[in-house]
């Protein structure tokens, strides 16, 4: 299926087309409300949070996009997308065996873990089938690697490797949902690295005034209107795939630097992204929907905003020559992706189908992709790149 919506993403279709169809689905996936929150900020980019009170995870899921079609979506998608990894995996295939015993194409200590993890190649699991995003072959993947909440149990249980919603993703179709899973795993590895090393000499700081792609500008345009500070930057990856940050601050949130991240072969998807993202970082904040939120966020402060960064600006189009690859279909896009993945890490991403069997559906998929040697950092913390320091 050709790719026909272009607004700051792509898609098979438009987020309106999406939107009726999975509106009269949302009660069964316990979605009591999708809320339009953009009036609450006055930067006016479109958010929304979609509540889910009896979810297994986080009970209110944030989304955000270009028009008000598209956050809808993407809110509601995301509380979607929990609900299926939390219940809808595919039957358990091998029970309580050791990853020595399963002929895995992959070390299982590859996997995402939580620091200070015990997982070994001797651990039992409990086994479900995926497949490569390289060639379809089937692939064993750990539950605990994909099933995300937490449940009361009679027995002790391990938990290892961790699962998170690294790499959890939804479409229109399969192959549109799992282009936007590798981007996410691309995209979250090289957060990761900049939280190790802030101090990188290739990392670029964008000049805002060069960037033509009108979906960007228009964002651009709003944050000006606001009177809010903002750096975008692009940021190295290993992989070739354009990363995009942007950070933002205004004077009534003093303490608190906001950020957001995107990944996408196009830069201007990618940027799009970031900047959206940080916007719906501040609503989150503003409408005080997350438990896990640091308390200094909601204390006064100065209103002194961040100092400016001494490196160089970097004029759009040079970001924009480096990158030409496009696809008409996100199924060539998929194997692009996946094909690059696994020659840099010597390891193909594996697919994992939540919408299948009983769960099968014909308005969406779901999916999640486990990309052993991708790094993952939880901390959900964009540090401010400083190039200037490893000159």
């Amino acid at each position: 299926m050709h790719k026909t919506y272009f607004d700051g993403t792509h898609r098979t279709r438009p987020p309106s087309d999406t939107w009726k169809a999975i509106r009269p689905l949302l009660d069964g996936f316990g979605i009591t409300r999708v809320a339009d929150v953009t009036g609450l900020d006055d930067i006016g980019i479109p958010v929304t949070m979609a509540v889910r009170p009896l979810a297994r995870t986080l009970s209110v899921a944030q989304g955000k996009g270009v028009t008000r079609d598209a956050a809808r979506v993407s809110g509601a998608m995301e509380a979607i997308e929990a609900w299926h990894a939390e219940r809808s995996l595919p039957p358990v295939s091998v029970r309580r065996t050791p990853a020595t015993e399963m002929g895995l194409p992959y070390p299982v200590t590859a996997l995402e873990q939580h620091d200070g993890s015990l997982l070994t190649n001797r651990t039992r699991l409990d086994w479900i089938t995926g497949r490569s995003a390289v060639d379809n072959s089937p692939v064993p993947v750990p539950v605990a690697a994909v099933k995300i909440g937490r449940e009361a149990h009679t027995d002790w249980r391990m938990h290892l490797p961790s699962a998170s919603t690294n790499g959890l993703a939804s479409g229109n179709t399969r192959s549109e949902a799992t282009v936007h899973a590798l981007y996410e795993v691309i995209e979250r590895d090289a957060i990761s690295d900049l939280n190790d090393t802030p101090h990188t000499e290739d990392a670029q700081l964008l000049a805002p005034w060069s960037i033509d792609d009108p979906h960007c500008s228009a964002l651009l345009g709003r944050l000006l209107s606001a009177a809010a500070w903002f750096e975008l930057w692009h940021l190295p990856t290993r992989f070739g795939v354009p990363v995009m940050a942007c950070f933002l601050w205004r004077e009534d949130q003093p303490t608190v630097l906001v950020s957001g991240s995107g990944a996408y072969l196009d830069p201007s998807v990618a940027l799009s992204r970031a900047i959206t993202e940080a916007a719906q970082t501040r609503l989150t904040l503003i409408t005080g929907s997350r438990d896990d939120t640091h308390p200094v966020v909601y204390r006064p402060g100065t209103h002194q905003g961040p100092a400016p960064a001494s490196a160089r600006c970097t004029p759009w189009e040079h970001i924009t020559r480096r990158y030409s690859s496009t696809f008409p279909t996100h199924q060539a896009e998929a194997a692009c992706l996946a094909s690059v993945i696994a020659a840099r890490v010597g390891a193909a991403p594996v697919v994992v189908d939540l919408t299948t069997g009983p769960y099968e559906r014909e308005e969406f998929a779901v999916v999640k992709v486990c990309a052993p040697h991708l790094r993952y950092s939880s901390r959900h913390i964009i540090p401010r790149p400083r190039p200037e320091a490893a000159a």
